[in-house]
């Protein structure tokens, strides 16, 4: 059975749906759109046709259906989190990766506790509430490792400043493990399958835990049924054909909420990348185009999904995916908490981590500059409880933009306050007056209230 395509996954009717798949016209468009405005999940039809329209006024209509269905469920905010790289050990032999377990161009490394605390406070110095750990396939020892790196996140303040919510972007664990981890306050779980297409899985995973293609399609399962509240799925675009693994990770998510009443919590939308000691170039390498079209098609076809990108895109086009769906941006690491590791780069200078040395205040710069989004710092949700199957209720019946408005003004002024640079805080301070006006009187009511509070002193103000 392990050998075997789990039932949810049917690559035929994916490829026959999308060789049948034609432009809808207008009036099936519409159909389409008003079904994601309701914030019901799409059929692999609907998805199909979406990735049908070409023409322009078409395409217009699908980026400002993608963007009001993520006002509807979140309101106008980005959520920022950084990634905290762990370790690049890796067991696997995945060709496009620079962790891959043969790859001689890169020192390899575990942080130790001191240094896990110290780039906590990196982190945190900068104003960071968030934080995704990632290590590669560890090849022992894995699950300790991981439950000390999150118990140490949460132990590390200073002043006024934490981290509030630790995520794990880690190697697929046995069900005990994945138990393991739930005593440990973990948040969200990523598992990524890469690419659902079986053909360039196999022939990109060569060798390590990770090459076994039916194991990782089981693993959220598998993660769930050890009692993880939030799974997110995700994508490297370009390693398979992508209007393939879109419909695919709609199929997967449709499963995961037949079976545990929430879809995926998250989907991460990250284009393949050159990396040190890669073998292998993107077989099926997206456009600027396609990756927004990718993007504002996954958020119509899951609505209430967190859409994820990253800030290691150029930055006009994470810009213009904030604006077609996406909801939040993992930011980049702070410059630098892994500043004592350049003294140990491999061979060839190369040091580990790669390209994730953005600081916060430049990317929360940008989007009060170019995009006149609200960034926030909220983590409201998973401190009420609100996880699960519960936060899939509340945001498919009617949004989270009630809550998310405040909370993610009052979160966003804690940074003001206390983290940003005197430019960054003018720009903000005018664009939390203008989402002030935006709200309705019931929202603005409650932003004021614990804006009050913030202002005053007070910090981790939610409703």
């Amino acid at each position: 059975m392990k050998d075997m395509l789990p039932a949810w996954l049917t690559p035929q009717e994916i490829e026959s749906t999308l060789a049948k798949a034609t432009e809808p016209d207008s009036a099936a468009l519409s159909a389409i759109l008003e079904k994601s405005l309701a914030l019901q999940p799409l059929g692999l039809a609907e998805v199909a046709a979406l990735l049908r329209v070409e023409s322009k006024e078409g395409l217009r209509t699908v980026f400002e259906a993608a963007d009001k269905v993520k006002q509807k469920v979140y309101g106008d905010r980005v959520v920022l989190t950084a990634p905290l790289h762990l370790s690049n050990h890796c067991g696997s032999e995945c060709l496009y990766c620079a962790n891959r377990r043969n790859n001689t161009l890169i020192e390899r490394r575990y942080m130790t506790p001191p240094e896990m605390r110290e780039a906590a406070l990196h982190l945190i110095r900068q104003g960071h509430k968030r934080v995704v750990l990632v290590s590669g396939q560890l090849p022992n020892a894995e699950v300790e490792y991981l439950a000390e790196a999150v118990s140490i996140m949460y132990t590390v303040y200073e002043d006024m400043g934490e981290l509030r919510r630790v995520n794990i972007n880690a190697g697929l664990l046995s069900e005990e493990d994945f138990r393991t981890l739930t005593r440990y306050d973990i948040g969200t779980v990523l598992l990524y399958q890469e690419t659902y297409h079986e053909e360039s899985y196999r022939a990109a995973h060569k060798s390590g835990p990770k090459s076994n293609y039916f194991k990782r399609l089981n693993g959220p399962d598998i993660a769930k049924q050890a009692g993880i509240n939030e799974v997110g799925l995700g994508l490297l675009l370009g390693l398979g054909p992508w209007e393939f693994d879109l419909l695919a990770l709609t199929q997967h998510s449709a499963h995961l909420l037949r079976l545990y009443g929430e879809g995926t919590h998250t989907v991460s939308l990250f284009r393949m990348r050159p990396a040190p000691g890669a073998l292998l170039t993107p077989p099926y390498a997206l456009r600027d185009a396609e990756y927004l079209r990718c993007v504002a098609i996954a958020r119509l076809a899951l609505p209430t999904a967190g859409i994820i990108l990253t800030t290691r895109e150029p930055s006009g086009l994470w810009r213009n995916g904030c604006s077609v769906g996406a909801s939040q941006l993992i930011t980049g690491s702070v410059a630098n908490p892994y500043q004592d590791w350049d003294e140990n780069a491999g061979e060839h200078g190369v040091h580990f981590p790669l390209n994730e040395d953005l600081h916060v205040d430049e990317v929360v710069r940008f989007l009060l500059e170019e995009c006149r989004h609200l960034p926030s710092f909220c983590t409201a949700c998973p401190r009420l409880g609100r996880v699960g199957s519960e936060f899939y209720n509340i945001t498919s019946e009617c949004g989270m933009r009630s809550q998310c408005g405040p909370n993610s003004i009052a979160s966003f002024m804690e940074f003001l306050l206390h983290y940003a640079t005197p430019y960054t805080r003018g720009l903000g301070d005018r664009l939390i007056a203008e989402k002030l006006r935006a709200l309705t009187e019931g929202e603005r009511m409650a932003a004021v209230r614990i804006l009050q509070k913030v202002l005053a002193g007070r910090v981790d103000e939610f409703i």
